[in-house]
């Protein structure tokens, strides 16, 4: 098909996306939660066919191992009927106003970690938002598989939804997606969200989730074997590619931080085992010699199958080329690990903490709004959890007030 003829397709299906959206504001959302928990119920059980689908796309999809897939699935999905209730009972309108939700949605998914399209798609659709969901090229399996889940459990909320991967280099088929949308909610680089932002409409309301990372804190009082055991699989899970994941662990001063190194070294070969790293990209292995040789000149390397620890004294946290290479690096106090983690700004999305999480949260400066975390809980979170500081359904609401 011409690229004239594929943008002139893609019109016609947004069309019908956005008359779909007329049966869906009239759903009740409780009845909307119950069927996404059945839709993701079904990817997530393994007895079921598109359980199994999920264990055989989404590795060859993302790149991960099959355990590390059947993780993610399980410590995603496992609650997801509990959780999707509870969300569709926090999106109740307030008294006094009235629901106007936007005709067309569209979300632009990143390809680095595979269930981060859980909480963005249920919550545009329990907005009563028909969506378009431009996947990753890279990897579009799992949207995929809750489309087809969907489509099984409800037709018609299905009608709501749909999932479109485009070839790369073609700005004319995305600016259709980009200038028919009320809602444009973006995951990806910093670069992406530039352009997508620029080309969107004046009236579209633009949700950006840019490149992020995370970081581990170590209090002095923190069991720090335990500690160890919990960074290390915050650091394994989705191969450390995460917007959450900890790039650098600070131990604050007086806890012995050569003993937590050694704890996190041998958690993580632990990991290699039970949760084995997916196959490296070249240019990812460039990147890692580089980083590692670094870690070599300035502390202790630890390193492993799959995995380095790098033990850095009290230099400042550098972003690790991802892919189980960590840093451990000393402060003297929770405000100054705070002091030095706000340097990130918005790129800080998450803080694993083993020790007092408010002392970390409370000296983070002014306009910094990571998620702050119990240790071992950083690629975990709920779907009701907050984003950037916003709440998940920033930017897909839009109420009448009746006065």
């Amino acid at each position: 098909m011409s690229l004239e003829g594929a943008a002139e397709a893609l019109r016609d299906a947004l069309d019908e996306l956005a008359r779909g959206g007329e049966a869906l504001r009239a759903r009740s959302r409780s009845s909307i939660a119950s069927s996404l928990a059945n839709a993701w119920e079904r990817i997530a059980d393994p007895e079921r066919a598109l359980g199994r689908a999920a264990r055989t796309r989404v590795p060859e999809s993302s790149g991960l191992t099959l355990p590390m897939v059947a993780w993610g699935l399980s410590t995603t999905l496992g609650d997801a009927r509990e959780a999707l209730g509870s969300l569709a009972a926090q999106m109740e309108p307030p008294l006094g106003t009235l629901e106007a939700p936007p005709r067309l949605g569209a979300l632009v998914l990143a390809g680095n970690v595979f269930t981060a399209c859980v909480q963005p798609l249920s919550i545009a659709l329990l907005a009563r938002v028909p969506v378009l969901v431009k996947a990753s090229s890279a990897d579009d399996a799992m949207p995929r598989l809750f489309e087809e889940a969907l489509e099984a459990v409800d037709p018609e909320l299905a009608g709501a939804c749909l999932v479109v991967s485009l070839p790369r280099g073609t700005p004319t088929l995305e600016d259709t997606i980009v200038h028919r949308a009320d809602v444009l909610s973006v995951y990806g680089g910093d670069e992406t969200l530039a352009s997508l932002r620029a080309r969107a409409r004046a009236s579209t309301t633009f949700v950006g989730h840019g490149h992020g990372l995370g970081l581990g804190w170590v209090s002095r009082d923190a069991d720090l074997d335990a500690a160890a055991r919990d960074l290390a699989l915050d650091v394994a899970a989705y191969d450390q590619r995460g917007c959450m994941s900890p790039h650098a662990i600070g131990v604050e001063r007086g806890a012995d931080r050569e003993r937590f190194s050694r704890a996190l070294a041998a958690s993580l070969e632990e990991l290699a085992t039970s949760l084995p790293r997916g196959a490296l990209p070249t240019d990812v292995g460039a990147a890692q010699v580089q980083w590692r040789g670094v870690a070599a000149a300035r502390g202790i390397l630890r390193e492993g199958d799959g995995w380095a620890v790098a033990d850095e004294g009290a230099q400042a946290p550098r972003v690790s080329p991802g892919w189980r290479n960590v840093m451990v690096f000393e402060a003297p106090s929770a405000a100054a690990f705070a002091e030095r983690a706000s340097a990130f700004g918005g790129h800080l999305k998450a803080i694993g903490v083993a020790g007092d999480r408010h002392a970390v949260a409370s000296a983070l400066l002014p306009g910094v709004s990571p998620r702050v975390c119990r240790a071992g809980t950083m690629q975990t979170p709920a779907l009701t959890v907050y984003a950037d500081g916003l709440p998940p359904w920033d930017g897909w609401r839009r109420f009448v007030s009746e006065e």
